[in-house]
């Protein structure tokens, strides 16, 4: 019996899950075992804060941070915690619409309002919400090459 994170469009996701539920396994957001398709995205990813769990779209979440061994999604002004990795994460997003910045921030490409140029190769975003988050000079020509700047 193994616990299994479901990543699936809608149309396989029913299906799966009713099979893999038939077979003795456990469908479980905190799974050490994640079943994904390839190019397939999802839509939401499952956040918490306050102790209740939330739905978050991906649309809605200006930026993804690592801070210490938090993962943390801003989306509508607030902070949710996540349990996936940054790494992980920023595999499952779509790289047309997330774009990793740094080592530790994953920035949603549509919230972005302004770039600002910097010392030392490196961009200062100001993001819709307000927050400001730094290219680093190993994403620097990533971030250039994406925008074609």
């Amino acid at each position: 019996m193994l616990k299994i994170k479901l990543l699936l469009g809608k149309e396989l996701c029913d299906s799966v899950a009713e099979e893999l539920t038939a077979s003795g396994h456990i469908i479980t957001e905190d799974a050490d075992f994640i079943l994904t398709e390839n190019r397939n995205y999802p839509d939401l990813i499952i956040g918490k804060r306050d102790g209740e769990i939330f739905r978050l779209k991906l649309a809605d979440i200006t930026h993804i941070e690592s801070l210490g061994h938090d993962i943390i999604a801003h989306c509508g002004g607030r902070e949710y915690k996540l349990s996936e990795r940054l790494i992980r994460l920023q595999n499952l997003l779509n790289p047309e619409d997330f774009l990793r910045i740094s080592n530790s921030v994953i920035v949603n490409v549509h919230c972005i309002q302004s770039i600002k140029p910097a010392l030392s190769a490196r961009f200062i975003l100001t993001l819709s919400d307000g927050c400001r988050v730094d290219v680093t000079r190993s994403y620097y020509y990533i971030f250039k090459d994406f925008f074609k700047i």
